[in-house]
């Protein structure tokens, strides 16, 4: 496989490709809501966003109602 390199035209100085910029969160978390950090196995986040999809909510929303569903079973 061939290497590429980016050069600045003017200069022939290498040169570093552009980046879409990322979104910065601001950090702040809705009224009332917690924020919550967990690492799952890959497959599961892979399930997880397919269901989301399938029945057009987020992550959060199949999250919240699985942790309600499970705590009211105890």
């Amino acid at each position: 496989m061939e290497q590429i390199d980016f050069v600045d035209q003017q200069q022939n100085l290498p040169t570093t490709p552009k980046r879409a910029p990322r979104m910065r969160r601001t950090g702040s978390v809705r009224a009332g809501h917690r924020r919550l950090t967990a690492d799952i196995p890959a497959d599961l986040h892979k399930r997880l966003k397919m269901q989301a999809l399938r029945e057009d909510r987020s992550v959060t929303d199949l999250i919240v109602h699985a942790a309600e569903y499970y705590l009211r079973k105890l």
